[in-house]
Parts: C-alpha cells; sequence; structure tokens
C-alpha cells in the first residue's frame, strides 16, 4: 500500500512511512488492550490487581506516549492515508459488524426517538461493512474525525474508528457542533443510553 500511494504523492515519503508505523502500532495496542479486556469479563481475572492495576493502565499509558513520541520525532499524521489503513484494517478485523453496534440489532423497527436514529445510523454503517458500497465517503469521515483530532477519543470502547467517524459526522451534520461537543455527547448520550 504504501509502494502504490509514494506513486501518486511521491512527495510525501517521509509522512507516509511515519503515519504507517505510528497507526500499525496504534492498532496492534487497541486490539491488545481489547482481546485482554475481552478476555477477562466475567471471569475471576476480571477483578486481578494485576491486570487491572498494573497491566492495562500500562497498556493504555503506553498507547498515550506514542502519539507525543510520534510527533517529537517529527511525524505528522496524514488524515487521508490513515484514513485508508484504518478502512483496510478495520475490513479485515470486523467479521460480525452488529457486534459493535449498541442500538441496531438486525431490524430496523427500533422504537424512540433517539434509539431509531442511532439504530439507522448503525444500520448503515452495518451495510457499508457488508457492501462497501459509498468508500470514499467513509474513508472521508474518517479523514474528518482524524483531522479534528479525534482518533485517540474512545480508543477502549468497542466501537470502530469507522463508526464513530459516521457518528461524528452526522453530528456535524446536524450542526450540533464540532469535536468537543461530539465528545460529551457520544459519551453522555450515545454510549449512555445504549441498549445493547
Amino acid at each position: 500500500m504504501i509502494h502504490e500511494y509514494l506513486k501518486l504523492h511521491p512527495d510525501s515519503g517521509k509522512v507516509i512511512v511515519y503515519t504507517e508505523a505510528y497507526l500499525q502500532m496504534r492498532l496492534m495496542l487497541i486490539k491488545q488492550i481489547a482481546n485482554i479486556e475481552n478476555s477477562i469479563e466475567d471471569t475471576s481475572l476480571s477483578n486481578d490487581a494485576d491486570i487491572r492495576q498494573k497491566l492495562l493502565p500500562s497498556l493504555k499509558r503506553t498507547l498515550k506516549g506514542l502519539d507525543r513520541r510520534f510527533l517529537r520525532a517529527g511525524g505528522y499524521q496524514d488524515p487521508v492515508y490513515c484514513a485508508r489503513l484504518i478502512e483496510e484494517f478495520e475490513w479485515e478485523q470486523i467479521k460480525d459488524p452488529l457486534l459493535y453496534c449498541r442500538y441496531y440489532d438486525g431490524k430496523t423497527d427500533m422504537q424512540g426517538e433517539n434509539v431509531h436514529l442511532f439504530a439507522k445510523y448503525e444500520e448503515m454503517w452495518c451495510e457499508y461493512q457488508h457492501t462497501k458500497n459509498d468508500a470514499q465517503l467513509y474513508r472521508n469521515s474518517i479523514a474528518e474525525y482524524i483531522y479534528n483530532g479525534l482518533m485517540m477519543f474512545a480508543d477502549y470502547d468497542k466501537a470502530p474508528i469507522s463508526l464513530k467517524a459516521l457518528l461524528f459526522n452526522r453530528y456535524c451534520h446536524w450542526q450540533y457542533g464540532g469535536a468537543n461537543e461530539f465528545k460529551y455527547w457520544y459519551d453522555n448520550t450515545y454510549r449512555a443510553e445504549a441498549i445493547r
């Protein structure tokens, strides 16, 4: 993928190499944290002090430090290229999109004002995960999400970046606000009112 991109954008070599290295490390850490949390959930290890108070916080600190180290090293996140990598990574990793939805359960007749709207957006995202129709639209939404500084937002919840990017895009479309307002809305409305 780097080779193809460099052919189209020959002056972007350093940016691309840094972006790819950064994003691959970041996605690996997020996956590792999620795997540990999912593995210990509802087991006797869920209250294990070594895992909860040492291992997971250490991995989360490493993830936060990665961003600072990346910028200190002269790296720059190319949102468009990051969006392409995220899209490919999620395409390989997400086998059943319904597992990542908080409202949509495969039925289209969800009740309640917010529930119906959230379920509809999740349904759109699931359809995209299956068909890859409108790929450029979704890639642009991911790039916009990254450009607005949200790539590190809510790393540890179960929602993939592409789903959060779609929600951010719709949130801004309805002119509710920008990145900070979206964070508040996401934590206090979308996640807080989840029915699944």
